[in-house]
């Protein structure tokens, strides 16, 4: 044996610090999921490992469902050379679970324990404080929309219903929970009915600094209970992942960089990466990078890898355009490849298509495939929505925008660039002006924003401004010319286009 951990079994070499199955010299793909189940199975040969051991120690306590296990178990199998018939390695014992062939096992010398790099959440149940038992069905209901729209979101570990319900009523601290449940947050609600009224009051809490990171109360008329029932889940939910990611990005900048993940680079890369900055665009990508060094199937850095290139490519932050459409792509494909599943990566694979190859019906049905995949996450929602005001549905992209900042009341900045871009595509001028002149304080680096103002200005008349910004714009990128709007800036509609290339001519861009 080699100082890592490795298990050898037929002519299969499983390294689980390197997180590789090679059988002899070759090696063999797998999804990182798969190669959890394979790893977790071989390292305990011959014991019965239920479906709910499977969860707690792959998935990490996340709810998933029969199939997606199953499906697992037979992509294992294939990896394998084994079947569902054969069962040579991997066997079901009907009613109990999968025991992985202890004869099989050549040599195994590990302490094997699945990562759990992403932040953990439990969701009580929500306490029913109206005094009609009755009602308990409704706050049932909130807390499991809540753990099934959360467990919809990649970046999180969410312990299953069965295990936070055990605590219903509890007289425990929330430190003591947490610890029994192993995870890094709480969330937990109330529900009271008063009159023809009812509020939902939700809480994010973090038990080992004993602190309340967030806390937001919903007042609705009681005839609409389950008219918004969903829309009160929504915007729970995505307040309560917004709030843990960036209590999580706090986190890893107290941390030492040598005991950095992948998920920490990520987060690193995902703030850099917003703020239209060249060299913090260049940063967010070695942060990227060094995500997957960590971790080369990590779908989410790919993704994110080709978000940089888009971004220096839109803005003219790079002499050869074409090249940084080109790794771009590359960058989105591999994401894909990693993780087809990843909603994340299909959100901007889409993009990708749209700056690279002007395939714009390609690149929304990639967009739509986010939102298939989590259809309550205001983030693919809103990026979805970026896209329409590419694709020439502008209309439609306000109406997305709109429901997106509903679901998302602390939206970034880039809500305001492509609203305004969807007014001016509109000739809604006065309407676009006051978002679209806040980027020459916000991001004064964004080329492509600033541009879009320059011509908002021009627009409206007002030209010794568009001038000013089109000023801004040459500092912002000496490079974003009219020729690279031209040729590059992502429209379906020609007429936008010339719409756009005109007042941009008008506002003094050459």
């Amino acid at each position: 044996m080699s100082d890592r951990s490795v298990i050898s079994f037929l002519d299969f070499h499983l390294d689980l610090d390197r997180r590789e199955l090679n059988r002899g010299d070759r090696a063999i793909s797998l999804e990182p999921k798969v190669f959890d189940l394979i790893a977790w199975l071989a390292a305990h040969p011959g014991k019965i490992v239920s479906r709910d051991e499977l969860i707690e120690h792959v998935w990490g306590g996340r709810i998933v469902s029969d199939s997606a296990i199953s499906s697992a178990v037979n992509a294992a199998r294939s990896a394998l050379g084994d079947s569902g018939t054969e069962q040579r390695l991997i066997k079901t014992v009907p009613r109990r679970g999968f025991r992985f062939d202890d004869k099989a096992i050549l040599d195994r010398d590990v302490s094997l324990t699945v990562s759990r790099d992403k932040p953990s959440v439990a969701v009580l149940p929500f306490d029913n404080i109206s005094g009609d038992l009755e009602q308990t069905y409704f706050s049932d209901g909130i807390t499991d929309d809540i753990i099934t729209e959360l467990s919809r979101y990649d970046e999180l570990l969410v312990i299953a219903r069965h295990s936070s319900f055990a605590f219903r009523g509890s007289s425990l601290s929330a430190d003591h929970i947490a610890r029994e449940l192993a995870v890094d947050y709480l969330v937990e609600g109330s529900i009271r009915r008063s009159g023809e009224r009812f509020r939902v009051t939700a809480r994010l809490i973090d038990p080992t600094a004993g602190v309340e990171l967030w806390a937001e109360r919903y007042d609705r008329d009681i005839q609409d209970i389950f008219e918004v029932q969903d829309e009160i889940t929504s915007v729970i939910v995505n307040t309560l992942v917004g709030a843990i990611v960036r209590q999580q990005h706090s986190r890893s900048l107290a941390k030492s960089e040598d005991v950095f993940n992948a998920y920490d680079h990520y987060l690193r890369a995902v703030e850099l990466n917003y703020q239209m900055v060249p060299s913090k665009t260049r940063a967010a990508r070695d942060e990227a990078k060094k995500a997957l060094e960590c971790d080369e199937g990590f779908a989410r850095a790919h993704a994110l890898l080709a978000w940089t290139h888009i971004s220096e490519a839109s803005n003219a932050w790079t002499d050869d355009i074409r090249e940084a459409l080109n790794k771009a792509k590359s960058a989105g494909l591999a994401g894909v490849a990693a993780n087809n599943n990843e909603p994340f990566a299909h959100a901007v694979l889409g993009w990708v298509y749209m700056w690279s190859d002007k395939a714009f019906e390609r690149g929304l049905e990639e967009q739509r495939r986010a939102i298939e995949t989590n259809p309550g996450n205001a983030q693919f929602r809103s990026m979805y929505a970026f896209s329409l005001t590419y694709a020439g549905s502008s209309s439609e992209a306000l109406v997305a925008l709109d429901q997106a900042m509903h679901l998302n009341p602390f939206y970034p900045e880039l809500f305001h660039v492509f609203y305004g871009r969807a007014l001016f595509n509109l000739r809604r001028y006065e309407e676009a002006m006051p978002r679209l002149e806040r980027i020459r304080t916000s991001q004064p680096f964004h080329a492509n924003a600033l541009a879009h103002a320059a011509a908002c200005y021009a627009a409206c008349g007002r030209l010794d401004e568009a001038r000013d910004t089109v000023e801004e714009v040459r500092s912002a990128s000496p490079g974003y010319t009219l020729a690279h709007a031209r040729d590059y800036v992502a429209y379906a509609d020609q007429n936008e286009h010339e719409h756009y290339l005109y007042h941009l001519a008008a506002a003094g861009l050459r």
